[in-house]
């Protein structure tokens, strides 16, 4: 049976796509680790919902000192911070201690009344059940007309104590505008030809640099039984707006869509959405994790298609493709 691509194309790999609501069961190949019993499987779905909850939590945290900020608290402000706590700021300088920190927000909000900060995070890693990681930028707007904002780059390690997240080590850099390619730099491990085969389908993909260097361009192809049953094109970019990677997709099926990259250490997270060539709407969460410098594993959830909710794929595993003999 011929699958029938849930949305902008059916490909192990394809970093951003969807795979088939009908494809058959071995159309893509689990590793060994994800045939799960419902105990194995429910073990496995705990740490993830837990962190889950970390990140909300952190995410609240985050939320609650930037409201302390704008409203020049920094007594509010400074209790998002542990005790023993150190903030580097771009010039170097160190700030140690929440009382000390309580004191540079305030002697701040003084010489500066009315300046408001928003927080982007870009990247939140965790290192264990009680510390995470977070990368993202600060933008500082003053309240006097005709002042520009200012932006810096942020590093924070968060802890866990008494059971409540709090900013342990802040880091703060001054930003440098980097071009797009060096962005995608990050992603310069796609490059190359990537296979996944299975008893009843092979998926190869080819990703090079586009010809002007600023975008990723990836090829894939879908066999069955040795004949093409689909195909599509996906690019990928830096979005400067957003400060997140994007990619686009289209597949020879005539559908289409769009998605933006959450990097979490290794693994990224891949939040998308498209139209079926029959007009159906459709999303999709894919999960990307690199394993090495020729192996990643691809895992596919949160899925829907139209008003239905669509099983998710399990983890497996695709290796990049060995020279020819004699190349």
């Amino acid at each position: 049976m011929r699958p029938v691509p849930l949305w902008f194309g059916v490909a192990a790999f394809a970093m951003g796509q969807g795979v088939t609501a009908q494809e058959p069961a071995k159309a893509v190949q689990a590793a060994p680790a994800a045939v799960r019993t419902p105990a194995v499987a429910a073990r496995a779905a705990a740490p993830a919902t837990a962190q889950a909850a970390d990140a909300k939590a952190i995410a609240a945290l985050a939320e609650a000192y930037a409201k302390a900020f704008n409203a020049g608290d920094a007594e509010a402000a400074a209790a998002t911070y542990a005790e023993d706590a150190l903030v580097v700021d771009e010039d170097g300088d160190r700030t140690e201690g929440r009382a000390a920190i309580r004191d540079r927000l305030a002697a701040g909000f003084a010489d500066a009344p009315g300046t408001t900060i928003a927080i982007a995070t870009e990247a939140l890693r965790f290192l264990g059940p009680d510390a995470a990681l977070e990368e993202g930028r600060t933008t500082l707007t003053p309240a006097g007309a005709g002042e520009s904002p200012e932006t810096t780059n942020f590093t924070v390690v968060y802890v866990r104590r008494d059971g409540r997240w709090l900013q342990s080590a802040v880091r703060d850099e001054a930003t440098h505008d980097l071009t797009p390619h060096d962005r995608l730099k990050e992603l310069e491990w796609l490059t190359g030809d990537w296979v996944n085969e299975s008893q009843d389908a092979v998926v190869a993909t080819s990703c090079k640099w586009a010809d002007d260097g600023n975008f990723l361009v990836r090829e894939f192809t879908m066999k069955m039984q040795g004949r093409p049953v689909l195909s599509g094109t996906q690019r990928i970019g830096w979005d400067p707006i957003r400060r997140q990677f994007k990619t686009w997709v289209f597949d020879s099926a005539g559908g289409f869509g769009e998605g933006y990259w959450t990097r979490d250490g290794d693994r990224w997270v891949i939040k998308a959405e498209g139209v079926r060539q029959d007009g159906r709407h459709a999303s999709v969460t894919n999960i990307i994790t690199r394993l090495g410098k020729d192996r990643a594993s691809w895992q596919s959830v949160d899925r829907t298609l139209g008003d239905a909710a669509v099983p998710g794929v399990d983890e497996f595993t695709i290796v990049r493709k060995p020279p020819e003999a004699g190349k």
